[in-house]
């Protein structure tokens, strides 16, 4: 295997932005002084890990290597927030509990790739750039953009925000995809499947971070750049939020459905009963739920809200062509974004029918998104 390298030139036709360097120049004071530093990445799961062989491969521990070297500062912390599959949407709703908890002095957003599974990007997108911009004006925040083995991914829906926020910005996808479409680089030699970084494509994303420090570090100092107001008008309808899961779902009825762990440490609701029925009430104007999807023996629900038009959810995942990965992820259908104000009744219901490819009526309930 080639071990490809991220060139000068490369790395300034992905540099989309430097931004207002006000808070970086603040970060690598703290940084200079030895202060304790909280680096968080929130992001799909490129930002997890996928594709490294371990985790110090990782991009993420990578570069905060990088940073305790370079300024040699050992009190540099990471808080790795990244889950697999995970979009923007669900970003805006769990940041606060799963990142800004840990009141961090830099963030990474990687999202790029996952926004394809995204029905709100945009607004939802600037909305969780905002949380994490609004938990102090001293917060440092780097977008990051990668790709699939397309070159393909929602930087243009991400880069309107970064530059409404004047936010420093880099694309992975523009630095090396130009190269793999001339076949300078093989996607074999910087990925073991159709979208995950291997151990070189993680470092050549670190290296563009570390690049992108090292010019902001020269850079002009600016005057601190005040919060605008919002760029898409949707994103304030994410400003305030919760996550319920089967351990705080008010339950008025239910049939045939267990509770057990679902991905990202919560608690769901699963059933393998054609017949189990359950019935939730919630408060908000705006309602998603959040189900597994499987290419295995996974069913299909269908859920209405109040008296609204039925909505179908399906539980089995079709394998896209030539790729071996069988789902397993978190998949989010918006249910309703103009509820009236007061209670509603949610009613999901498992269906007999199936996907023609599946052999039985599995179904995962991870949790509802709700936003007042």
């Amino acid at each position: 295997m080639n071990h490809p390298a991220i060139t000068n030139t490369m790395f300034q036709r992905g540099k989309v932005s430097l931004g207002n360097t006000a808070r970086i120049h603040k970060l690598i004071e703290k940084l200079r002084l030895k202060r304790k530093i909280v680096y968080g990445a929130v992001g799909g799961s490129i930002t997890e890990g996928a594709g490294a062989t371990c985790q110090e491969l990782r991009y993420v521990e990578q570069f905060a290597a990088w940073l305790r070297e370079h300024y040699r500062n050992p009190g540099v912390e990471v808080v790795n927030a990244g889950i697999g599959a995970s979009n923007s949407l669900f970003g805006a709703f769990r940041v606060e509990k799963d990142l800004l908890s840990h009141a961090p002095d830099l963030i990474t957003v990687e999202y790029a790739v996952n926004d394809t599974t995204n029905p709100d990007t945009a607004a939802s997108y600037e909305a969780l750039l905002r949380k994490c911009l609004e938990l102090s004006s001293d917060t440092a925040v780097i977008l990051i953009s990668t790709m699939n083995y397309l070159g393909e991914n929602k930087q243009h829906l991400h880069i309107p925000s970064g530059i409404h926020y004047h936010l420093p910005m880099i694309s992975y996808r523009d630095a090396v995809y130009p190269e793999v479409s001339a076949g300078q680089i093989a996607w074999s030699d910087i990925s073991p499947d159709t979208v995950h970084p291997n151990d070189p494509g993680h470092t050549m994303i670190k290296d563009m971070l570390v690049m992108l420090m090292l010019e902001l570090e020269t850079a002009p100092a600016a005057a601190p750049f005040p919060l605008p107001g919002y760029l898409n008008s949707g994103a304030a309808g994410y400003e305030r939020v919760r996550i319920v899961d089967a351990n705080d779902m008010e339950i008025l009825y239910q049939s045939g459905w267990q509770t057990g762990p679902h991905k990202g440490g919560y608690t769901g609701w699963q059933t393998n009963d054609r017949t189990a029925r359950l019935e939730v009430r919630f408060s908000g104007r705006y309602i998603a739920i959040g189900c597994k999807q499987y290419s295995g023996d996974f069913g299909r629900a269908v859920v209405t809200i109040d008296d609204r038009p039925p909505v179908m959810l399906e539980g089995y995942f079709e394998k896209l062509p030539n790729n071996t990965w069988a789902g397993g992820h978190t998949v989010l259908t918006v249910l309703a974004g103009d509820l009236p104000a007061g209670s509603h009744l949610l009613r999901v219901q498992m269906l007999p029918e199936r996907h023609p490819d599946s052999n039985g009526h599995e179904f995962d309930i991870g949790y509802l998104l709700l936003a007042e």
